[in-house]
């Protein structure tokens, strides 16, 4: 499987299906969104209720993960950046949606260094897409062989 492709599933399993899943499972717990951080997520909630908030959940998360998938295939001197960005919302959304599965079993969700798991998610997709864009020169697209008869 192409790498291109493996970070794409990957991260719309991780980044949007576990992010949207453990989302709803924390406000199923508490019966509040309140402890959303997200303004836009959390009017898209208040708006149009769980729904609102799927989809603009699954808007958002999906233009943002076909843009770097896009920037990973079609741009060889962006296939890093791509990389890192998609690499970088895998393990952000396997840590945003820990913390809010933590929110069920701890009480809270993480925090580290006094920042939230939204911060922290958006400091691991900036330092991910930080390192593919400087090994940009390494993760060359294969070219095709042309066979010479």
């Amino acid at each position: 499987m192409k790498l291109s492709r493996l970070l794409l599933a990957s991260s719309i399993v991780c980044y949007v299906l576990y992010d949207i899943a453990s989302t709803l499972a924390a406000y199923s717990y508490l019966g509040t969104f309140a402890y959303e951080r997200s303004v836009l997520i959390r009017s898209a909630f208040d708006l149009a209720g769980v729904p609102g908030f799927i989809l603009v959940k699954l808007l958002v998360s999906l233009l943002a993960i076909a843009s770097a998938y896009l920037l990973m295939e079609r741009y060889e001197q962006f296939r890093g950046l791509g990389a890192g960005l998609l690499a970088g919302a895998t393990m952000a959304g396997l840590f945003v949606g820990t913390s809010n599965l933590s929110i069920i079993y701890q009480g809270c969700s993480i925090w580290l260094w006094g920042l939230d798991s939204g911060t922290i998610a958006t400091a691991i997709i900036c330092g991910c897409s930080a390192l593919g864009l400087l090994a940009t020169g390494r993760l060359k697209k294969p070219r095709p062989e042309k066979w010479i008869s």
